[in-house]
This record gives structure tokens, sequence and C-alpha cells, in this order.
């Protein structure tokens, strides 16, 4: 039998597809790299060319995972236009994810979790992932001119998933609403403080 083509695009994709899925409704700890095969329906010797272990599996799919969250969310954010409205949109599309029949929590969060050692690269990815939610929340602040960016940013984050958190427990998007309504206090605030107010703008015009 002639050895896999490393020019496969598409087993590779069928077998992140299929291992995505799997990860996500079952869990990374409860899937072997059998089920994988069999559910992709391609050879073994195929697997064990694009990838040398599950773990090697592991991280693949949460880079694929990553790069289609941040296409979503910037396309989301760049259809609004006041840094207000991108914010806002970023969490209607976390009502969206929340709200999708196969919704089981957080991918990274519960892939953080399930990995449980901090530095296997499943974990450093997930980790590095909410970080760089919590930098485009803050780039936006930062952007808008609004006092403690990298504050807003973390605050925004933990919203995020402080919502994604309860909405698996408690099988509702409440919670997601919650949020939305909280982020739109934090922006009002910062908002409030970056406007000059009459001393300020009495000091500017002396």
């Amino acid at each position: 039998m002639p050895r896999p083509s490393a020019s496969q695009p598409a087993a590779r994709d069928r077998i992140l597809a299929c291992a995505s899925d799997l990860f996500y409704r079952k869990g990374i700890n409860h899937v072997g790299i059998n089920e994988i095969i069999g559910a992709s329906g391609i050879a073994r010797m195929t697997l064990y060319h694009h990838f040398a272990s599950k773990n090697d599996v592991i991280v693949a799919v949460l880079e694929r995972r990553m790069a289609e969250r941040r296409q979503a969310m910037q396309a989301v954010m760049e259809a609004a236009h006041s840094p207000r409205d991108k914010v806002m949109a970023a969490f209607g599309y976390l009502r969206d994810l929340v709200g999708a029949d196969a919704f089981r929590g957080c991918v990274f969060i519960n892939a953080a979790v399930e990995l449980a050692d901090p530095s296997h690269p499943g974990a450093v990815l997930s980790a590095q992932h909410k970080q760089r939610m919590a930098d485009g929340f803050a780039r936006i602040a930062d952007d808008a001119g609004w006092p403690d960016a990298a504050g807003f940013g973390l605050q925004c984050q933990l919203l995020w998933d402080g919502a994604v958190a309860a909405a698996q427990l408690n099988y509702t998007a409440a919670a997601v609403d919650a949020a939305c309504q909280a982020v739109g206090v934090l922006i009002a605030a910062r908002e409030s403080a970056a406007r000059p107010g009459p001393d300020r703008t009495a000091k500017g015009a002396s």
C-alpha cells in the first residue's frame, strides 16, 4: 500500500472535523484515536501520517477552533461602527453560540479543565486564546480613549466566561443577557470617564 501523500487536505480536514465534534460532545479524555479513525473513515496509517499522536490532534483541533472563533468575532465587530457597538456585537455573537442546539460550554475552558496540566500544549493554547480575547476588548477601549483599557478587556473576558459557564450549568441563555447588561454598564462608565467635564473643558480652554 502506498504511503499517504502529504497533499491530502481532505483527509486531514475530515480527521479534524470528526475529532472536533467528538471532543466537544464527549470530552477529550473520553475519545480515543480508534474512535476518531472510525468516525472519520480513514486508515490508521493516514491519521498517523498527519498527526504523530492524539496530543497533536488536540492541538490542531484547538488551533482550528481558535481561528474560526477569531474570524467570526472579527466579522461581527467589523460590521459595527462605534466602540460600544463593537463590544455589544461580540456579546451578541456569544448569545448565538450559547443558543445553538449543540452548545456544551466553552471549547477552551473545557479543554483546559480536562487536560489539567497547564503546560500541556492544548492548555497553553486555550489560555492564549482567552488572553487574546481580553486583549481584543482592550484594544477597542484603547482606540476609543476609554480609561484603563486593559482592565476593561479583562472585565469583558470575565463576563464572557462567566456567562458561558452559567449557561452550560443552567441550560439557559439568561446569563448572556445579564452579561450584556453588565457590559453596557461598564461601557457607559468608560464613556463618561472619557468625556471631558466642565472643569476639564475650562482648564483646556484657558
